[in-house]
């Protein structure tokens, strides 16, 4: 890794290896201007180049023509790293790729190292930590929701909580050193009370945050979907359906599905997880069936929504559903499959929504009930979702600290302990945000990028 400390000119490829029609170096720090100066000659003869302009020109090893390329100009402080940058923008050939390189280095850059540019973004406060991962999310984002939360988190929406919860803290710190210092009766009942005020305010922001998890990681797992009901009524079938192949055995035998089977599909940018899972029976002595309904069972307990198959028209779909989400408190897509084998039939496509998973029909009224559904968790202010164990350990470690406060608060207690648990929590916010750090967060999240970015 790089030494953290280092404030020497770097350069790297920033496009992936290979041959393509461009290719991008770039090259941060001091010595950035003096080297393009050494290297490239703009068509238009020029006395300085200009910041946020891009320039056409040539890049020469000494006498020889090496490439025509464009360049990217920006100066310290307004750019990714807050250094000076120049961008060049070179033909994609391996030779010239590596040409340039080699010309840049031997003008006095180095070859950067995985995520040093970014490195050197944060630390010169273009980016905290939290943001950081974010770019990594935004890179890793496979659909169109994991894109959308890594956008928000990197343009700052939740270290801006963060950051005003960390605010409050200090503030809420600030009042009770007053009282150590000045007062040795300031904890009386009056400033007690302003203080839980204070404090409630604070552990309930935190609070949100640390809730937001459970979605965020619903997100990022996918939605869990159960498709349950008796045997040999289609589940397999519907399941194969939604995927897109054949990944379940179908068959007329009953019970053919004996275990769960689970893959993941996406609808509108939305990441599901499918559950096949073995048919509900009432009376079986088979050990292995009652092995898939007890799996069964558990796997709707983990569910967000049930998707809940027969092959019969029942008039009592309303009391099983009210039945399902009573127990599970989850919920319930009633469906009416083998619809074409119908003899009533019913015109309706919705409450139960009817469908042959066979042929295909009604599958875009049972799609549009599980985005509807689906909507509940999206609407819960996706803006500000943690989506990170580490950033949910360090707030639930915050949190542990202010309740403890919270409960000690009392006519009597020595402020420096109160004090004492108001700094122990901002320490868990600070390590979010990288106010406060180590090398070893620092290595595991920057060795995680690409290098040149």
């Amino acid at each position: 890794m790089f030494n953290i400390d280092n404030n020497d000119t770097i350069t790297a490829i920033a496009t992936p290896h290979g041959v393509g029609a461009i290719a991008i170096i770039r090259i941060s720090g001091n010595l950035s201007f003096k080297i393009i100066d050494l290297i490239f000659k703009p068509i238009d003869k020029l006395k300085t180049l200009k910041s946020r302009r891009i320039y056409l020109g040539y890049i020469y090893s000494q006498n020889t023509l090496i490439d025509k390329v464009l360049i990217n100009i920006f100066k310290s402080p307004n750019s990714y790293t807050g250094e000076d940058i120049i961008e060049i923008s070179c033909h994609g050939s391996i030779y010239i790729q590596n040409k340039i390189l080699e010309l840049i280095i031997n003008n006095g850059a180095r070859l950067a190292t995985r995520g040093e540019f970014t490195f050197r973004a944060f630390k010169n406060g273009k980016l905290d930590l939290y943001q950081v991962e974010s770019l990594l999310d935004l890179f890793n984002s496979e659909n169109e929701l994991d894109h959308k939360l890594a956008l928000n988190n990197l343009r700052g929406e939740v270290s801006i909580i963060i950051k005003n919860i960390r605010k409050k803290i200090l503030n809420l710190n600030t009042i009770l050193e007053f009282g150590i210092d000045f007062d040795d009766e300031y904890l009386n009942k009056k400033n007690i009370i302003v203080f839980n005020k204070l404090l409630v305010n604070i552990i309930n922001n935190i609070k949100y945050l640390i809730n937001s998890f459970k979605l965020g990681l619903l997100f990022k797992e996918g939605i869990a979907i159960a498709i349950i009901g008796k045997p040999n009524v289609g589940k397999s079938t519907l399941f194969n359906f939604l995927l897109k192949y054949d990944r379940s055995i179908v068959s007329n035998q009953s019970g053919t599905t004996i275990n769960y089977i689970e893959e993941n599909i996406y609808i509108d940018g939305i990441k599901y997880r499918l559950i096949d899972n073995a048919g509900l029976k009432k009376n079986t002595l088979n050990k292995l069936e009652l092995k898939g309904i007890k799996k069964t069972i558990e796997n709707i307990k983990k569910a967000e929504i049930i998707m809940y198959l027969t092959n019969k028209i029942n008039t009592k779909y309303l009391q099983i559903q009210r039945y399902y989400k009573d127990l599970f408190k989850k919920e319930i897509i009633f469906i009416i499959n083998k619809c074409d084998l119908l003899k009533n039939k019913i015109k309706r496509q919705s409450s139960p929504i009817l469908i042959s998973a066979k042929y295909g029909i009604g599958i875009n009224y049972l799609l549009n009930k599980i985005k509807s559904l689906s909507e509940r968790f999206i609407k819960k202010n996706n803006k500000t979702i943690i989506t990170k164990v580490r950033h949910y350990e360090e707030l639930k470690k915050a949190l542990f600290k202010l309740n403890k406060m919270k409960e000690n608060i009392h006519i009597g207690i020595e402020p420096e302990i109160l004090s004492l648990l108001l700094k122990e929590a901002n320490y868990s916010l600070d390590k979010i945000i990288g106010t406060i750090t180590n090398e070893e967060i620092l290595f595991n999240i920057f060795d995680s990028f690409c290098i040149g970015k």
